[in-house]
C-alpha cells in the first residue's frame, strides 16, 4: 500500500509539471466557464494520463447537452509499469503473484470507450476497457511460487537458468468515473480532472517459452493451464484499478 501511495504522488507531480505549463501558455487564468448549449454536436480531442495506469489520447463527441461519447487509447509504460500491480496488491492480490508480475512486466496497451452524462461543469461516466499486458523472463521457480504461494527463488526446477517463458494477459474491464471540466480563458481549451475505478470482469493469459519443444509437452500444457486459472482467479477477486485522470482538452 505504501508503494501505491508513493506511485500516486510521483505520478501526480509528473502531470502537474507537464500539463499545467502548457495551460499557462494558453491562458493567464483558469476561470471556470459553463459548457454552452451550443456545444451540441461539438467534438474534442484530449491527451493526458490516468494515474497509475496509462498515458492516453482520445476523442469525445457531444451528442446532446447532457450526453457525450468517448473513445481513447493509450500505453502502459514507465513510470506506471509496476503501479497497476501495486493497486491490485492493495486490494488483496497474493504477494508472490504480484512480485512475479512486477519484476517481469514489459508494457501494455489500453483501449476504452463509453458515454458520459453531463450536469453543469460536472459529469459522470461508465466505460468498458480492454487491456493487453506483456511480461517476460518468468522462470519455473516463479511459476512454483505462484502455484504454491511460497518463495522458490533459490530452486531451479530444470537446472537450466536460461529457460524462461513469457505471459500475455488480456483483460476486459468495466468502470465508473466522475469528472469536472475547467475551461481556460480561451474556451477552446480546457482541463478535465477525473476520479475513476475499473474492475476486471474477464481475463485470459497466454504463455510461451524460449524452448518451443518444451511448449509442446504435456507438462508445459498443464502448467500453463493451471497458471492461467490461478491468475484469472486473482484478477477476478482483486482486479480493482482506481485512477486519477488529468486531460488537456482541445474543442474542435
Amino acid at each position: 500500500m505504501k508503494n501505491l501511495y508513493t506511485a500516486l504522488f510521483c505520478s501526480l507531480l509528473i502531470c502537474i509539471v507537464t500539463v499545467f505549463p502548457v495551460a499557462k501558455l494558453i491562458a493567464q487564468d483558469t476561470t471556470v466557464y459553463q459548457y454552452k448549449d451550443s456545444s451540441t454536436g461539438r467534438s474534442s480531442i484530449f491527451a493526458g494520463t490516468q494515474i497509475p495506469l496509462q498515458f492516453t489520447v482520445g476523442y469525445e463527441y457531444r451528442l446532446s447537452k447532457v450526453l457525450s461519447a468517448r473513445a481513447q487509447a493509450g500505453f502502459v509504460g514507465q513510470p506506471y509499469s509496476g503501479f497497476i500491480v501495486d493497486a491490485m496488491e492493495a486490494f488483496g492480490m497474493d504477494k508472490y503473484l504480484s512480485q512475479v508480475i512486477r519484476k517481469s512486466f514489459e508494457g501494455g496497451v489500453v483501449i476504452g470507450a463509453g458515454p458520459n452524462f453531463h450536469f453543469g461543469k460536472n459529469y459522470i461516466g461508465v466505460f468498458g476497457q480492454y487491456m493487453r499486458l506483456k511480461t517476460g523472463g518468468i522462470t519455473p521457480a516463479d511459476a512454483l511460487s505462484i502455484q504454491f504461494k511460497k518463495d522458490f527463488s533459490q530452486f531451479d526446477v530444470t537446472g537450466l537458468p536460461v529457460f524462461v517463458f513469457n505471459m500475455q494477459s488480456s483483460m476486459f474491464n468495466t468502470g465508473l468515473l466522475y469528472g469536472r471540466q475547467f475551461t481556460l480563458r480561451n474556451p477552446r481549451f480546457a482541463i478535465n480532472a477525473e476520479a475513476g475505478i475499473a474492475k476486471v470482469v474477464a481475463s485470459k493469459n497466454n504463455f510461451s517459452s524460449n524452448r518451443s519443444l518444451i511448449d509442446r509437452t504435456r507438462f508445459a500444457t498443464n502448467l500453463y493451464r493451471e497458471l492461467d486459472e490461478e491468475i484469472r482467479s486473482a484478477y477476478w477477486k482483486h482486479g480493482f484499478i482506481p485512477t486519477l485522470n488529468l486531460y488537456f482538452v482541445y474543442h474542435l
